[in-house]
């Protein structure tokens, strides 16, 4: 991609958007963009500046440096090496979630489901209540046929935030992967009840 766009403009939020606003149109663009979920040509690229945009964006103190300097302040603390290298690496912040789960969305579109799920766990680690982790893990379990392992992650979601209609409907597709055809009607019904 040539020059970055506004992170504002790539997640097609304003800087008065809530967290809340915010948290859902990045789940709205990140099921639209991920590239296991469709056949779009540049799905991964554009799934890659979305979490980037929103990792930024929904961390206060990252936003609040983006909003005084823009990408050079937020490119200057929080490059992509930074956020890419090994926990052991200079630049990479073992206690910073959004670290851990934007390296971990990297090995997952690289089909590193496995490296993917381990670094989830890292983050989850650090903060046990980070609903887009466990729905990530969710997604990299999911894609490894591990479809019980990948429910448990949405229920996890679902504790957190009963509101989730993200986390219902892919309960509700991993349901129907294994056939429970009942169960995932009633998470389907939940998610359009939520998703208005």
């Amino acid at each position: 991609m040539s020059a970055k766009r506004d992170y504002y403009e790539v997640l097609g939020v304003t800087k008065t958007s809530t967290h809340q606003e915010v948290k859902q149109q990045y789940r709205k663009l990140a099921l639209k963009f991920h590239p296991d979920r469709n056949q779009y040509k540049d799905s991964e690229e554009h799934f890659k500046e979305i979490s980037e945009a929103y990792s930024v964006i929904s961390n206060p103190q990252k936003k609040l440096v983006y909003d005084r300097y823009g990408h050079a302040g937020a490119t200057q603390r929080y490059s992509s090496e930074d956020i890419f290298r090994s926990s052991n690496g200079a630049g990479f912040d073992p206690n910073d979630v959004w670290g851990w789960r934007n390296r971990g969305g990297t090995l997952y579109s690289q089909g590193k489901y496995d490296e993917a799920i381990e670094c989830y766990d890292k983050a989850i680690e650090i903060d046990p209540n980070s609903t887009v982790v466990w729905y990530n893990k969710g997604l990299a379990l999911n894609s490894l046929g591990k479809y019980e392992q990948a429910i448990a992650c949405y229920d996890r979601v679902i504790e957190i935030d009963p509101q989730d209609a993200d986390a219902w409907n892919n309960k509700g597709l991993t349901l129907d992967s294994l056939d429970k055809t009942e169960e995932a009607k009633k998470c389907y019904k939940k998610s359009k009840e939520l998703d208005v």
